[in-house]
């Protein structure tokens, strides 16, 4: 029992052959986001130090940047300068694969049946996909997941457990800006506290609360140490708060439902008012206060998508099993009947999940992984992973003109391929734009929205900052623009992105 793996192992697994070896991994880069990432972590393995202004553009260089994933960019600089690419989406696909390998065992945990973890860890990993990226984000996923396991361990008696909290802390803000989530968190755990002292019909002990209190003062006090002190939190308010950029910003627009991916989102959703009608008398205040918030976040923005699937995981947990336990006499018979065999079957699973833990087998096969990404993704002679930008969605054969040509500068770029030519081609050529929004601001971005839309005022951002030339896709309406403007030529054209040259300046 040592030796064989668990269903939570072989969930692991397959979805890290799935994510890191099949033709699957070329999702991972579908975000030109991780080139930048990849050059910032190299620049701080180089300089010894994090970076306090920008070193990607033209249009601002030098000017105050926070890059307030420091630590991520180290860390995955690191392992792509020793296994290229092919470490950085294994890197990714191990953090995302024991993220929700991870939740499986904690949701069986919580609601002691096998076939209610099973079910909302699938719909939970499957309603990620709309935002599994190699981006520092999918580090706050096991963040959370974590988090809120500490949480609740704490609600059933283990003080202790908030001690993890702090240290946490100072990994997670340093990692990526979801820090945030974790102070929210614990004002949700504190806020239904008080709940039950408000309702209780017999006096209520208040130490649980001034211990949450204490945590969240610790937490916030601890999400200071960062390399950009109190300045760090200022900026990310002003970029959270700012109602044009988050208006802007695909990834945290509403989710479209019409849109692939976002249906299972949609099924958690229709879980939980069943859940809550079942199964309500297991639905604590903290619960239902879960899966409000959870809901919330993922209908306000779609990048929230894949935390909500987690927390919704936890919370709903326990009225799910209450529900489709036999024990409720549904009828018809037919249905109770129905019920009984999943009940069978889910508790010998689980009784079996349960002796199984050594976890031997997954260990042999990281290994075995980080190593054929080191050899360049041969196991022996044959390739076995190969990670890669997609040509059809990066412009490959733009970027290998450009260096050809020794292009440096005052080119216009789209951010949706700023973080390829930054990772090409830095440090020869600098960006006119990349999708750091926060660093760049409002202002610019309009300025830049001129440009990249064709309105009437095209000219002017590009006049502004002095273009020379444009990068675009052909379809972009800039490029049509361009094509009947006396002022700019082609000067090479692939079919997938053209650029202009200025003629007559």
């Amino acid at each position: 029992m040592w030796v064989l793996p668990s269903i939570a192992d072989v969930f692991f697994l397959v979805l890290l052959g799935i994510l890191g070896f099949s033709a699957v991994s070329t999702t991972l880069l579908r975000d030109a986001d991780t080139g930048w990432h990849i050059r910032n972590g190299e620049i701080i393995w180089a300089t010894r130090s994090v970076p306090h202004v920008d070193v990607f553009s033209y249009t601002r260089a030098g000017q105050p940047w926070y890059a307030w994933e420091w630590l991520y960019d180290l860390v995955i600089g690191g392992i792509h300068h020793v296994a290229g690419l092919n470490g950085v989406v294994l890197f990714t696909a191990a953090i995302i694969a024991g993220t929700f390998a991870i939740l499986f065992r904690l949701i069986l945990r919580r609601s002691g049946s096998f076939a209610v973890a099973a079910l909302l860890t699938l719909l939970a990993n499957a309603a990620a996909q709309v935002h599994m990226l190699a981006r520092p984000h999918v580090l706050s996923w096991l963040f959370t997941m974590l988090w809120v396991e500490v949480l609740y361990r704490f609600e059933e008696g283990k003080s202790s457990s908030l001690l993890w909290l702090p240290p946490m802390m100072l990994v997670w803000v340093n990692v990526h800006g979801g820090f945030i989530l974790g102070l929210v968190l614990l004002g949700i755990f504190g806020a239904a506290e008080i709940w039950k002292h408000l309702t209780a019909p017999t006096r209520v002990s208040y130490t649980p609360l001034i211990q949450l209190g204490a945590a969240f003062c610790s937490c916030s006090a601890v999400s200071f140490l960062t390399p950009y002190g109190y300045k760090l939190h200022t900026h990310v308010y002003g970029y959270l708060s700012n109602h044009f950029l988050m208006d802007t910003i695909q990834e945290f627009r509403s989710p479209d439902f019409h849109a692939e991916g976002f249906g299972f989102f949609e099924v958690l959703i229709l879980l939980a008012v069943v859940g809550v009608m079942l199964g309500r008398k297991r639905i604590s205040a903290t619960d239902l206060l879960l899966l409000l918030f959870s809901i919330h976040a993922g209908l306000i923005a779609a990048r929230n998508i894949p935390i909500s699937g987690i927390l919704m995981s936890f919370a709903l947990a326990p009225a799910l099993a209450s529900a489709i336990s036999p024990a409720r006499n549904y009828h018809p018979r037919w249905l109770a009947s129905l019920l009984d065999v999943i009940d069978g079957i889910s508790n010998d699973m689980t009784t079996l999940e349960r002796r199984f833990r050594a976890h031997a087998l997954v260990i042999v096969v990281l290994a075995a992984s980080a190593a054929i990404a080191i050899n360049g993704g041969r196991f022996f002679s044959a390739r076995v992973l190969s990670a890669h930008f997609d040509d059809k969605m990066f412009p490959v054969k733009a970027t290998e003109y450009i260096a050809q040509q020794g292009i440096h500068d005052h080119m216009f770029n789209t951010d949706a391929w700023s973080g390829y030519l930054i990772y090409k081609l830095y440090p020869t050529l600098k960006v006119y734009f990349d999708d750091r929004h926060d660093f760049y601001g409002e202002d610019f971005l309009k300025e830049y929205s001129k440009a990249r839309d064709a309105s009437w005022q095209w000219r002017e951002p590009l006049d502004k900052d002095q273009v020379t030339r444009a990068l675009v896709s052909p379809a972009s309406p800039l490029a049509t623009v361009m094509k009947e403007s006396k002022e700019w030529r082609v000067e090479y054209d692939d079919g997938f992105a053209i650029i202009f040259v200025r003629g007559h300046p």
